[in-house]
């Protein structure tokens, strides 16, 4: 688990449970309980987002190039829905259990 969402775990616990086991109000448990979704999703979003691969990244795995790469995007993305292309570029960005599906076929490769 993440450490930000594990710390705000422990500062809700603490503020609904300030001496130890006890009861606390519906209302103070949907606050913080709210907050721990909104940090958990934000964290989640950050881990996505830096995962994400480029065009550039896929080349240099695959041995290939910028362009092939984009030509491949293309096809496997109407065909599969793999990848997405950011809006008036010519950048893709993929995730990380999309790039095999990016692997070029070896019967078209150049010799």
């Amino acid at each position: 688990m993440n450490q930000n969402v594990e710390s705000k775990i422990g500062m809700a616990m603490q503020a609904m449970f300030p001496h130890g086991a006890g009861t606390t109000s519906h209302a103070r448990v949907g606050h913080w309980l709210d907050t721990l979704a909104q940090v958990a999703f934000r964290e989640g979003e950050n881990g996505a987002l830096m995962s994400l691969l480029t065009v550039e990244d896929v080349a240099e795995q695959f041995g290939i190039s910028t362009r092939r790469v984009r030509a491949i995007a293309r096809n496997r993305h109407e065909r599969l829905s793999i990848g997405w292309q950011v809006p008036a570029t010519n950048q893709w960005l993929f995730r990380p259990c999309e790039v095999e599906s990016l692997r070029p076929d070896e019967r078209y490769r150049l010799k």
